[in-house]
Order: C-alpha cells, then structure tokens, then sequence
C-alpha cells in the first residue's frame, strides 16, 4: 500500500529547488528528483517525430559500434559561435557601448568668431525667425514658419560651413541645416540657399557622427530563434524586420553567438531594446560603411556536451578518431523536415511545386497528432467548417504560419488559395520547397555511398576551385528574391518566369578518367546538386536516380522551373561528405543533471573565474560521465548530423527523449533503493526505544520520499 506524501516533508522538500536559477541546491538523497520530474512534466505526451530513414538518412561514413550520449538535455549543453568570412570565431566579450562622436563642434571662441564672420549673412531679423522655430519645435507648436530660407548664392564654402556649424552648435538635434538648390525648392533656380528647419525625425540619426552608417553588432540569445530576436529588435527600434540584417539563422534550443547589422541605429538604443528581452545580450560594437548580408559567414563553432555517455572508453575514443579523419555524410537535419510526422514539411513543398494551393494550404493547416491543445482545436475548427476568419478569431497573437494563412483566405477568399499563401513570409514559403530538395540530396547521398562507398566514381561532381564556399541554400535564394511581399499578381502569374543562370552552373566539372588516376581529388571534393532547373547533373548513374526520384513525386529538373518566381528552383550543390576542423574532446564526471558543464560568453565576460571553474572542474567519483566536443563546421553543415555518425544513434527528438527519459529512471530506481537501504539499516541500528521511536519517525519521511519518486518513474514506465 503507498503512502500519501506527507505535506510538511513536500513544502520543506520544495525549499531545495530555487526557482528560476536552473539549478538544485543541496539536497541528501534525490539529487536527480527536479530534472527527471521536469523531464516526465515536457515528455509526458511523446511527439510521434519524423524518423532519419524518413527522410533519406540511412548511412555511415564509417563502420563500428555505437555508444550513447543524450544531446540537449540541457539547452545550455548546446553552444553556436560564428565564423566570420576573415575565420575569427565570434564571442562576445567587450560590452562597452560607443558613444556618439562630437566633431565639427564650436567652442566659445570659436563660436564668438564665426557669428561675427556671418554678421552680415544672418541678420537680427533672420535670428529672431530662427529663436521663434527653435521655441516651436521645442515645445511641439504648430504656428509660425516651418522653414527659414537664407540667400546663399554668394557664399563661399566657408561661409555656409560656418552657419551650419553655428546652427548645429546652438539648437542641437531640433534644428537643422543644409545648403539647397533653389528650383528644388520652388524659388529662384539661380540661387542656393541655406534652409533651416525643424528636424522630422529628431535625434541621433540626423547627426550620425560615427564611422559608418552600418552598425555591426554581436548577440547572444538563450533558447530563442534568430528570426525572433530579429522581430524583437525591429519593433523596439520602429524598423521592419527586413531591415535587421544578419548572416545565417541559428540553432533556438541551444546559447549562440551571432553577428547582426542595422542601420543608424545607436549602439545605446540597440542595447535598451534587448533589455525587456530574456536571455538577449549585445556587444562588440563595430561601425562600417558595408550591409551585413545573408551568407556572410564561414562557418560556425560548436561545444557541445553529450550527458549519460555510456559506452566503451576504449571505443568511444576510436569512434571520435574516426569522425575526426574520415568525417561523415553532409545530410540535411532532421529539423529541416519539421516536427510532424504526418505532415513533413516537404509534402507541402510538392505541392507548391506542382501548382497544387489548395492541397499546400490544406496540409499546412490539417489538424495533426499531439499538436498543442489550442492549435488542435484551431486546425480541427477550420477543417471541419472551412471558416478561416472564424478560425483566426481563435489566435491570440499573429506570429504563427496557420494564423498568417487563415488571415490570406478570409481576405482573398476561401478559395483563392494562391493568394492566401502570400500573406506567409517568402523565407517561411521557401522553407517548403527547400524541405524536398533536401529530401533529395538526402536520398541520392545516401544511395551514392551505399552503392559506391568512398570511392570516386567516373562523371562525379567537384568544384573547378577547391576552395569554393559551401554555399546555404535557403541564403542564395532569399538573395536572388526581392523583397516585395505587396503583390498578389506575382503569386498568381501564369507566365514564365525569366531567370538567369544559376551561378553554381558554371563551378563544376564532371571527373574524368584522368581526374581520378591524378590523384589530384578525393571524395571529400564531391558535390551533388540539390535539384533545380538550372543545374549540371552528375554524367554518370546517378543521373538517372535524380530522374526516377523526381518522376516518383510527378516532378522533373525543367518543371522546378516555376511559373511563380518564388517557388523556381535553379538549384545548388552540397558537398557529399564534411570532415570537422579543429575538433577536440574530453571526458568529464558530474554529480547532477542540473550541472552546467559549458561556460557561455555571457558566463565569461560577466565572471571569467567562475566561468573557467565550469569549464574545469570536474567532480571525483561522480555518477554521471559527460563528452565534451569542441569542433568547427562550415556554414549549412548541421552538427546532429556529425553526432549521427559518431554515436551510431538516432539524432531525432523523440529518440534522444526516450534515451534520456530512461537515463533519469535508472538513476530514479537508485536514489529509491539507496533511500531503502538507509531506512533498514537506520533501524536496525537502534538500540534503545527512544532511538525506534526517532527512526520511525525519520523513516516515515524517507517513505514519503521513496513514494513520490515511485509515482513519478510510472510516468516514464509508460513511455
């Protein structure tokens, strides 16, 4: 019979969680208790997630038995920092915040002489205009002169310069001056002038004194999209999100480090927008005259912290050795593909490509399995009624896909399908199409090296130059789109669509026989299209596998060529296997689930010897063995794929849930017996009945804590 858990030893029990900090304090007996408590609470309903074989991941570069490592137990077991173009990995280390320059400024002397080299240029009447608009704009009036006009056609340049800098010395940011043509404002056109008025937009940016208008900046973020923070910014600054540039997306589950990029934008407004925004740092302040774009990046840095390794030393160490010289298979992730088994990301993709909207729209909003309980409701609401501005009303806010869709067909019509897609963002509609093609390269790499093995092949692609960069798909392609997203006709053009010739076209070669026996490549130079209407396929048998792959799904090369610009895929090329750079590892033990293993820049620049003691210490004797990996991929390279190949394991979320959820029990069952044990041995110890009576008393504790632990490992039974 189970005893009910006894409230006073909960309430004092629940004293050893501090809220919020993320981790366990101090606690005898069940150090494992808040983690796996948390686990059962998130996992309880198991999504059903996409499976590698799935989606086209089914090899191994090389042979060998696997070990077991739980990957993102933690978000903080995950870290990004990016590669810029000049190879200088990004950490945010410096939060100084610049401030704006003062040049061109006029001290008293200097301001005396110049109002008395323009005595005769501003005169009393003139100044007094220019008091009585300062006085307006200062308080926000609306009567009176809005601009002041001064002759200028006889002035040198030094006498212009010289009122401007009077003007900018005395009135600040609320007024300012510029020299003018006067047929541009409707007066003499044989005349400038100097005008003087009132600043529109105020502030910093009409006296932007730093080295160049780009402002160049790094962010960390914790658990949170890229595209996210780049929302957040933008309305905290009054910019479209269009307008916060950054090189590439990062992982969301994971700490990362990134560059981004706006425009006459203070560094001291950029960091009073991130402070409302958890889990936002920004520094490294940098100016240039050059736009931050999509792509500008080498690559990315990972550490990465697999927990519950449990494995072979011998053979871990063999399996990292391997990774390390051979590399592994340059899949596309499994995140790609979304996280709905019934409904993969590229199904919908398909449909775009084939025309087909309406089965588009129809997937993207068909209810689903363990969807979130309000979005089932929302999707099971629309497919049965087919009431879409009914079904919107449901939303409590406007970021997601199905919201933006339902919104496009209350508006357009329940029919206009085409039109209704317009309302998703370009980047979100290409993630579809992208989704099948890297359904493709997927399956065609995996056949390449399972027919093939490492091996190069006759009419195998490579790059005439070697050093040509891996290239992300969804970044050439937002690059050759304008962003125009106020035209339904583009969506609904029937016409062709002209497109100029993929730039990857002219990079490859077919190998020859010659190539191969040069010994000039090997198969880490091998390169397989992703496909596209303006691509060279490989001159060899897995031409003809793209061919039946496309047919198989009623597509072929020439019909990626869309009538819709946004859904053409010209195509690219991947490179079939990636080998890590400046890879190392270590093994460290840990005592509790809740030890951060990972120091993050933010831990480092705020507390640099705490932060190295995270980095360093490791825990005698402790239970929990941890692999730490530190290793750099080129951009567009996904690190659970690496991981795939070093571990031999399924790398989908639902797998490394079951692993990890079966982890935390054995260490659940544990902690029960040991608690067993203690109650047993506790009384058999005493001696004398004052001391049977105590142990009971204690006793009856333990049980309630043995009782709870029994009830919350039934949850993870069930899995």
């Amino acid at each position: 019979m189970k005893k009910k858990i006894n409230k006073s030893t909960q309430k004092n029990k629940n004293k050893n969680f501090r809220h919020g900090s993320g981790k366990e304090l101090k606690k005898p007996h069940n150090k494992n208790a808040a983690a796996v408590k948390q686990s059962n609470r998130q996992n309880f309903d198991l999504k059903i997630n996409l499976k590698e074989n799935e989606v086209g991941i089914t090899e191994y570069v090389s042979p060998g038995e696997g070990f077991q490592g739980i990957l993102k137990s933690r978000y903080s077991d995950f870290h990004v920092n990016e590669i810029d173009l000049n190879g200088q990995v990004l950490q945010l280390n410096d939060s100084t915040v610049p401030q704006q320059k003062k040049h061109d400024e006029l001290n008293p002397e200097d301001l005396d002489a110049a109002r008395s080299r323009v005595k005769d240029v501003i005169t009393d009447e003139i100044w007094v205009k220019i008091k009585h608009l300062f006085e307006k704009s200062s308080t926000g009036g609306k009567d009176g002169d809005c601009e002041i006009f001064i002759d200028a056609t006889d002035f040198n340049k030094d006498t212009r310069t010289d009122v401007h800098q009077i003007i900018k010395k005395l009135y600040g940011s609320k007024l300012i001056s510029t020299t003018v043509a006067g047929e541009r404002e409707g007066r003499d056109p044989s005349k400038k002038f100097i005008k003087i008025a009132e600043s529109k937009s105020g502030g910093e940016r009409n006296n932007w004194s730093f080295p160049g208008d780009y402002v160049h900046f790094l962010v960390y973020k914790e658990n949170m999209d890229t595209s996210e923070v780049a929302t957040g910014l933008a309305n905290r600054l009054n910019l479209k999100p269009s307008q916060v540039n950054y090189s590439g997306t990062k992982d969301k589950r994971a700490k990362t480090t990134q560059k981004f990029c706006i425009k006459k934008r203070s560094p001291k407004q950029i960091l009073g927008s991130v402070r409302h925004m958890p889990g936002v740092r920004v520094g490294n302040f940098e100016f240039s005259k050059q736009v931050l774009k999509l792509g500008d990046l080498k690559g990315n840095r990972f550490r990465i912290a697999l927990r519950h390794l449990k494995g072979e030393p011998a053979m871990i160490e063999n399996a990292l050795k391997n990774i390390k010289d051979k590399g592994f298979i340059n899949y596309f992730g499994l995140q790609r593909f979304g996280n709905c088994a019934s409904v993969p990301t590229f199904e919908v993709g398909v449909a775009l490509l084939k025309s087909d909207y309406k089965l588009a729209c129809e997937l993207i909003l068909k209810p689903r399995e363990n969807d979130l309980p309000f979005l089932k409701s929302i999707r099971e609401t629309w497919w049965k009624n087919r009431d879409s501005k009914a079904a919107s009303s449901m939303f409590r806010n406007d970021k997601l896909i199905e919201k933006k869709l339902l919104d496009g067909l209350a508006q357009y019509g329940e029919n206009d399908y085409s039109s209704a897609l317009r309302k998703l963002p370009r980047n979100m509609l290409l993630l579809y199409p992208h989704a099948f093609q890297s359904l493709v390269f997927n399956t065609m790499a995996s056949r390449r090296i399972r027919e093939f093995g490492l091996q190069l092949i006759i009419g195998d692609l490579v790059y005439r130059n070697k050093d040509e960069p891996n290239i992300d798909l969804d970044d050439l392609h937002l690059e050759e789109l304008e962003e125009d997203d106020n035209s339904v006709e583009e969506l609904k053009s029937s016409a062709p669509v002209e497109e100029k010739e993929s730039v990857f076209k002219r990079k490859v070669k077919p190998l020859t026989e010659s190539d191969i026996q040069s010994e000039n490549y090997t198969i880490y130079d091998v390169v397989l299209p992703l496909p596209g209407y303006d691509v060279t396929y490989p001159d060899n048998i897995v031409n003809s596998w793209y061919e039946e792959f496309l047919e198989k799904y009623g597509l072929s090369s020439q019909s990626l060529k869309h009538n819709v610009k946004t859904y053409s895929m010209p195509g690219a090329y991947r490179k079939l296997l990636l080998k890590p750079a400046d890879m190392s590892w270590e093994f460290r033990r840990y005592s509790t689930p809740q030890e951060t293993l990972i120091a993050s820049d933010w831990e480092i620049l705020m507390d640099r010897e705490q932060a190295k003691k995270i980095n360093t210490t490791e825990t005698n004797n402790a239970e929990h063995s941890a692999l730490l990996l530190d290793f750099c991929l080129p951009s567009s390279a996904y690190a659970t794929m690496m991981l795939r190949e070093l571990m031999k394991c399924d790398t989908s979320a639902s797998g490394q849930t079951i692993l990890e959820e079966t982890a935390l029990k054995k260490a659940f069952d544990k902690d029960a017996k040991e608690l067993k044990k203690r109650k047993t041995e506790d009384i058999t110890e005493a001696t004398d009945a004052s001391q049977i009576k105590q142990a009971k008393v204690e006793n009856d504790a333990k049980d309630d804590e043995v009782s709870e632990l029994v009830n919350e490992a039934q949850v993870t039974n069930k899995i």
